[in-house]
């Protein structure tokens, strides 16, 4: 029985550099393959940075344009009745009212 458990000793003593070789081998492979995700969750997170900011910063001027537009048009509002070049306009504004404005 002791010759039977010594020999299962040596077999396994046998095998068990060859097993930690292949576990260090796969270590480190985990340990690149974790630092390649690292670097490019890195990467994107960069890169949703650069977008949001992109796109808060084209918000902020289609902002802008919609109130520039809305205030022409408003202005435009007022100016298209002096316009009007016609005598029988019924849009057309007295001679008095333009020079008074």
């Amino acid at each position: 029985m002791k010759a039977i458990i010594e020999k299962v000793l040596e077999c396994l003593m046998a095998f068990l550099p060859f097993l930690s070789k292949r576990g260090k081998k796969k270590m480190e492979k985990m340990k690149e393959f974790s630092e390649l995700v690292r670097e490019q969750y890195a990467f994107l997170v960069g890169q949703l940075e650069k977008v949001l900011q992109d796109y808060f910063g084209l918000n902020t001027r289609v902002k802008e344009m919609h109130t520039e537009i809305f205030s022409l048009k408003t202005k435009l509002v007022k100016e298209l009745p002096r316009r009007c070049m016609r005598e029988s306009c019924d849009k057309r504004q007295s001679e008095n009212s333009v020079t008074a404005i």
